[in-house]
């Protein structure tokens, strides 16, 4: 069986919407370790769930994005 060969490029993360930072304490953001972009599979496709914000309705992080606001997001060392 092939694998499919996937695309990544670097998205600016809608947690910290591309600072790094976070939160009053600009404490480095959980997201994106402080780089401001994530990387998300292309062509690239906002969460469909939290439509890009990376925050639900409550204003807490959304679960299904983890707050990056985009869809398949690669996180490595992550088993998702």
């Amino acid at each position: 069986m092939v694998t499919p060969f996937i695309q990544f490029a670097p998205e600016t993360c809608a947690w910290c919407e591309g600072s790094g930072k976070f939160g009053q304490y600009h404490t480095v953001c959980h997201m994106c370790k402080g780089e401001g972009s994530v990387l998300v599979a292309q062509p690239a496709r906002r969460c469909p769930w939290c439509r890009g914000s990376g925050q639900n309705e409550e204003g807490d992080r959304c679960k299904n994005c983890d707050g990056a606001g985009w869809a398949h997001v690669y996180r490595p060392g992550l088993s998702r």
